[in-house]
């Protein structure tokens, strides 16, 4: 029987200061390193096209089958889990999901009350 997959409890995200860094920048290199960025938009868009993605599309997303790139990919898997990009389907499977928007927008109206709305 396989391991169930360990996830991290919180990923770190660098929000840069300036405001123009963040208009500039693609989102998800916002949340990832570079790498683990273009391994989950190359998950995104799989995810996207074919609704959702099963445990062993790995081998379809990573045709050079590296040690290297399998263990970004899971690694990034995990992130996109923890950080609520994508969740879990029916029999193991992900999908996309919006629980980073519901976060961000709970992150929102914290901030929002502290500040007082300003």
């Amino acid at each position: 029987m396989p391991r169930r997959p360990k996830y991290p409890s919180e990923v770190k995200v660098a929000i840069p200061k300036e405001i123009t860094v963040l208009y500039e920048t693609p989102i998800l290199e916002i949340l990832l390193t570079k790498n683990e960025a273009e391994m989950a938009e190359r998950i995104i868009n799989h995810i996207k096209t074919n609704g959702r993605l099963w445990p062993d599309e790995w081998k379809v997303i990573i045709p050079t089958k590296s040690s290297r790139d399998i263990q970004l990919y899971y690694r990034t898997l995990k992130k996109l889990v923890s950080l609520g990009l994508i969740g879990r389907g029916k029999e193991g499977s992900f999908i996309l999901s919006g629980e980073l928007s519901r976060k961000l927008t709970v992150m929102i109206e914290k901030v929002n009350a502290l500040t007082g709305g300003v």
